[in-house]
């Protein structure tokens, strides 16, 4: 189905992702032309670029502790976009069904007031997840830059007062860069390391554009997945409440098992596409929010307010990633338990005995909740949040305690 048909309410729930995704060249109903391939595979070569600042950050010498942490979070950061960008590619027909389903699904949400509600607040919840999301990747990787800005414009004023000398003379040792460089700074001029910045910041935007765009992406199919669960738990509960002929009743039955089976094939598609994604993303964001904290625990012992700042902003956006990863698997979890619930809740009893036990195995089909998964390892769900928190804490401690004399 081509994604040119859509009404205002397909518009209004994925809009802003064709928009960016498009732009990235990773839209799923996109059509895959050589333009596009080429497109792609300079963007994904791009996002990698900073890897070359990493290593010139990691095999050179002297750097204190936090230059370390930066280092190791900007390398954590472009291997887990990178992993994002070709999943998504690479499952994009899987990605593509649960699209052209959701266009349907809309296409028909008008005719039933209940089901328009129901799709229409998980849009909802999606569109406002999504602007948070890019407007905090926006924000944070704004106040990171000026605050690099700002450490480099003190210490060059500072240092032509206290030296009185001229531009030339400056003192290039202590440059600052967006993503560590090691000493490369050293080895540049005053222009060439103007046109780092510029590269380090285009690099930085893109970085934060394709991360909140992925990550709200996953959050977006998966509310819409959530919706659909609740919208068929509300046609269970309702079903056998009017008096009908055993033929009507089954058909009726029938539509709702082969609807529940067609959930059950798009959340297989999430899952085959995301669990990877989700497996690295929370454990690079668990051993992140650990160094991070440990960062801060020193940042304050020294008074480095600068560097605390930073560390701030991009704990809070980890938190965020963290709590969109969990709980968008949580609300699948929870919409596909209801269904069970709504058969059981369900006036069964009113129904002709064939059909009754058609519903007991359609029960013990739905007892099986839609789960996302880590790798196929753990469960995802808001206690998995809570788990994260713990490990990261528990990380921290041990880290304070082992580089304490240092």
């Amino acid at each position: 189905m081509s994604d040119d048909v859509w009404n205002d309410d397909v518009a209004y729930a994925f809009s802003i992702h064709r928009t960016f995704m498009q732009i990235l060249a990773m839209w799923p109903l996109g059509k895959k032309t050589v333009f596009t391939l080429i497109q792609w595979t300079l963007l994904l070569l791009w996002m990698l670029s900073p890897l070359v600042f990493i290593y010139m950050a990691i095999t050179g010498s002297g750097n204190d502790a936090s230059a370390n942490i930066d280092v190791t979070l900007y390398f954590a950061c472009t291997v887990a976009l990178s992993l994002k960008y070709v999943f998504i590619t690479v499952n994009g027909r899987k990605l593509a069904k649960n699209i052209n389903t959701a266009i349907v699904d809309w296409s028909f949400a008008r005719n039933n007031k209940k089901t328009y509600q129901i799709m229409k607040e998980h849009a909802f919840q999606s569109k406002l997840c999504t602007l948070i999301m890019l407007y905090s990747a926006y924000i944070c990787g704004g106040l990171y830059i000026l605050v690099v800005i700002g450490v480099n414009l003190k210490d060059i004023f500072l240092q032509k007062q206290m030296m009185n000398v001229s531009n030339d003379d400056v003192d290039t040792k202590n440059r600052l860069f967006i993503i560590p460089c090691g000493e490369f700074g050293n080895k540049i001029t005053s222009m060439q390391y103007a046109i780092i910045l510029i590269i380090q910041f285009i690099q930085l935007i893109i970085i934060c554009t394709a991360q909140s765009i992925a990550d709200s992406f996953y959050i977006n199919v998966s509310l819409h997945l959530s919706g659909q669960l609740n919208v068929l738990k509300t046609k269970f509960k309702t079903f056998a409440n009017k008096p009908e002929s055993q033929t009507n009743h089954r058909k009726k039955f029938i539509n709702l098992v082969n609807r529940h089976c067609e959930l059950m094939e798009l959340h297989q598609n999430l899952e085959g596409t995301f669990h990877p994604i989700i497996l690295s993303q929370l454990v690079i964001t668990t051993i992140s929010i650990a160094l991070l904290g440990l960062r801060i625990i020193f940042c304050l012992k020294s008074n480095n307010y600068m560097e605390f700042i930073k560390s701030i902003f991009v704990l809070n956006y980890l938190f965020m990633q963290a709590l969109l990863y969990c709980y968008g698997g949580d609300f699948v979890q929870k919409g596909s338990e209801g269904i069970f619930h709504a058969m059981f809740t369900t006036s069964w009893f009113t129904l002709p005995t064939t059909l009754m036990k058609d519903i007991n195995f359609a029960m013990m089909k739905s007892s099986h909740s839609f789960r996302f998964t880590g790798g196929k390892f753990f469960y995802v769900n808001r206690e998995t949040m809570i788990y994260i928190l713990k490990t990261a804490a528990s990380y921290v401690s041990v880290l304070r305690i082992a580089l304490k004399d240092y």
